[in-house]
């Protein structure tokens, strides 16, 4: 669980952080309560319940099969 953990972080300071720091991307990334928390919050949810990834698609393919 550590190394997922690491993976996690590290993935997300070489994409979130680094990118953030560009002068460009700055006004984008500073609302950080806006974007950073519900994206944790859907990231424990995927954790938890690997099943809800793609549930929307599944569900849309599945009522075109069943026509």
């Amino acid at each position: 669980m550590i190394v997922v953990l690491n993976n996690y972080f590290t993935k997300f300071f070489t994409v979130v952080v680094v990118n953030c720091l560009n002068p460009a991307n700055i006004q984008a990334c500073l609302p950080v309560h806006e974007w950073l928390l519900p994206e944790i919050k859907h990231g424990i949810e995927i954790l938890r319940n690997p099943d809800i990834i793609y549930q929307n698609e599944r569900e849309y393919l599945q009522k075109l099969v069943n026509r």
